[in-house]
């Protein structure tokens, strides 16, 4: 799928942590922690998945995306929060990373001081915690008036040309999801636009993945951007925009981990890689539409990396 830097290895920088114990909160950039912990699909295959706690310019916290928490994580997120006092917001960035939620709100639920921001697709299916509570969200990220929130300490953008509303099908369209830049940190946290490998197990070595490279997700080649002559260019206009806007080092994706100190050269060389590819998907698109075939695919050609979750509704989450 296009790679970025050639197989650069690369690892969190050298700093003071302020909680050099942890294990499991892992304080990866300053005011940065990522956890990472296993999700399986199908019961078989761990593709892992993560969540992040961001430390903003008050002294206060925000999650971003939720994972299952064993006891150990839970003690070293209460001790970095203040048994959460200090964690006023759990953002929720990707439409089907949705499994861990209503178990995060139970420990830290919605309260005076703490508010749950999602997709429209969580706000729409996740209405209650296990604990059977209510789970009352705050706002919908789809709005840029609650993207801006935390600004300045943080940004969040939602990717031009793909569908984040109501992403169809279920079990292929995972593209989109939105970027969040932690301006302290230096970092850009997303899940499944772009996959930073650090160590690819067997079943993405066997589809030509390698150590330390950087693609996107491979349905951007269908259905992830929208089947028109635009959509490529829009997400192609819009990737380079955030190149040049946001001033980071470092990239957390979901899967496989994250690309630090080069991630933006990184990002660069891989957009500079894919853009003939959407220019020649946009020339599709056109020549598809002036056919008025119809047809919802938007390649010529098999495409059998893998990028697709089970086809049963219950299944189709990644996270």
């Amino acid at each position: 799928m296009g790679l970025g830097a050639s197989k650069r290895k690369n690892e969190p920088a050298e700093f003071t942590r302020r909680h050099p114990h942890f294990r499991h909160f892992i304080e990866v950039a300053p005011g940065f922690w990522n956890y990472r912990t296993d999700f399986f699909v199908g019961s078989v295959l761990n593709v892992k998945t993560h969540m992040s706690v961001l430390l903003l310019e008050s002294g206060d916290f925000v999650a971003v995306d939720a994972a299952l928490l064993t006891p150990e994580a839970k003690n070293e997120l209460d001790e970095l929060t203040t048994s959460g006092e200090k964690l006023v917001a759990s953002i929720h960035t990707h439409p089907f990373h949705t499994r861990a939620i209503p178990a995060f709100h139970a420990a830290y639920p919605v309260a005076r001081h703490r508010k749950f921001y999602g997709c429209p697709r969580h706000i729409k299916l996740i209405s209650e915690d296990t604990n059977g509570s209510t789970i009352a969200w705050e706002g919908d990220l789809n709005k840029c008036s609650v993207r801006s929130l935390f600004a300045p300490d943080i940004e969040m953008r939602i990717p031009a040309g793909s569908e984040f509303v109501d992403p169809k099908p279920a079990h292929r369209n995972h593209f989109c999801g939105v970027f969040l830049y932690h301006r302290l940190s230096k970092t850009v946290v997303q899940d499944d636009t772009v996959l930073y490998v650090r160590q690819p197990g067997l079943l993405l070595q066997m589809f030509g993945f390698s150590e330390f490279t950087m693609h996107f997700n491979p349905s951007i080649r269908g259905p992830g951007l929208h089947p028109t002559e635009e959509a490529p260019i829009d997400f192609l206009d819009w990737f380079h925009k955030l190149l040049e806007e946001w001033d980071f080092e470092n990239l957390i994706s979901a899967h496989n981990g994250g690309c630090f100190g080069i991630a933006k050269e990184t990002a660069f060389a891989l957009i500079t890689a894919q853009e003939p590819f959407l220019r020649k998907l946009s020339r599709k698109n056109a020549a598809r539409a002036g056919r008025d075939s119809g047809s919802p695919d938007l390649q010529d050609e098999a495409d059998d990396t893998p990028h697709g979750w089970s086809e049963n509704l219950m299944h189709t989450e990644c996270g």
